[in-house]
């Protein structure tokens, strides 16, 4: 995949965000339908995934990996990272990076 390493110092300066923005995490955003991933569970049986219509109500994901796991099950899907900048969510979708503390 070809991960580039961010800190989220890097990652508030990128999406010139303030110093006060808290990170959130990774989420998993369909983008025809402007959804969220909520739940996500992935047995031998079945695949659930339920979608959300705003991020607040997103499957927050610590790492990377674990929501590129995610999305790969969510046709259509990508990873985005999250931030709280006060009044709002923001999301920036991503592509080869990874977010270090």
């Amino acid at each position: 995949m070809g991960l580039k390493e961010w800190s989220v110092a890097d990652l508030r300066n990128e999406f010139e965000l303030p110093e006060s923005s808290e990170y959130l995490g990774y989420a998993v955003h369909l983008e025809q339908t402007d959804e969220f991933l909520a739940e996500f569970s992935d047995t031998a049986i079945a695949i659930r995934r339920v979608w959300a219509k705003t991020p607040e109500l997103a499957l927050r994901f610590a790492s990377l990996s674990r929501a590129v796991d995610a999305s790969r099950a969510c046709k259509g899907s990508v990873v985005v990272v999250m931030f709280d900048i006060g009044k709002q969510i923001a999301v920036f979708g991503i592509t080869g990076l990874r977010v270090v503390k």
